[in-house]
């Protein structure tokens, strides 16, 4: 019975340190896109480089967690609820490190008058990832506050929703985006950029509903 103890006191230790890893590339991301839009080319790359690197920390933390899971028959209730959410947050940090590729390849060229809210933007969609992850954190350590948490997930996704809507029509309405390619291209990356706290708020329900199941 100690052994099991062990375990499970083991497995929530790796699952914490698999959801530092999120958290550390939700705040790399935010910063990559501030240091692309800013024209600190260097920085961005140099942030890029370093979201990879805590991604394939994330997947080793992940397969750990993973492991343990089955192999010591842990909190079997809700094994494969906490198996497909931690696949969903790992979903997280690829999505960030393709998005960040993604703009390193096509170099998508964002006017100054558009810059504050693509950075606004940014800012909001890594917001929603940091509050789903305090929300996930509350799963396992405080079902009470989850709710609080998975509404702050929430706040935020409709905050890039608006900048999302703004940016597209200020960039399709705009004189001194004189090509359609240019505009196509800034409203993909709004898109891209904003669907980040799309994919927060989805999981973020999921939570919620694991959340209900543990208290029956």
């Amino acid at each position: 019975m100690e052994m099991l103890k062990n375990k499970s006191r083991d497995l929530l230790n790796h699952i914490e340190g698999f959801l530092g890893y999120v958290t550390e590339v939700s705040l790399h991301f935010e910063e990559a896109v501030k240091d692309y839009i800013l024209g600190r080319t260097e920085d961005f790359e140099k942030r890029r480089i370093e979201v990879a690197a805590i991604e394939r920390k994330a997947d080793d933390a992940l397969k750990t967690v993973k492991y343990e899971l089955y192999a010591y028959k842990l909190i079997p209730d809700t094994r494969a609820d906490v198996f497909k959410l931690m696949g969903d947050m790992d979903d997280v940090v690829d999505f960030s490190k393709d998005l960040l590729m993604e703009i390193s390849i096509e170099k998508p060229v964002i006017p100054e008058f558009l810059q504050d809210d693509m950075i606004r933007l940014s800012e909001a969609s890594s917001k929603a990832v940091s509050s789903l992850v305090r929300a996930v954190r509350a799963f396992f350590s405080d079902l009470h506050i989850v709710d609080d948490r998975v509404s702050k997930v929430v706040f935020y996704e409709e905050e890039a929703d608006k900048l999302e809507e703004s940016i597209k029509r200020r960039a399709f309405s705009s004189q001194e985006i004189d090509m359609l390619s240019r505009k196509v291209q800034i409203r993909y990356f709004t898109e891209r950029i904003a669907l980040l706290s799309d994919i927060s708020e989805d999981i973020s329900k999921n939570v919620l509903i694991y959340a209900v199941k543990r208290k029956i």
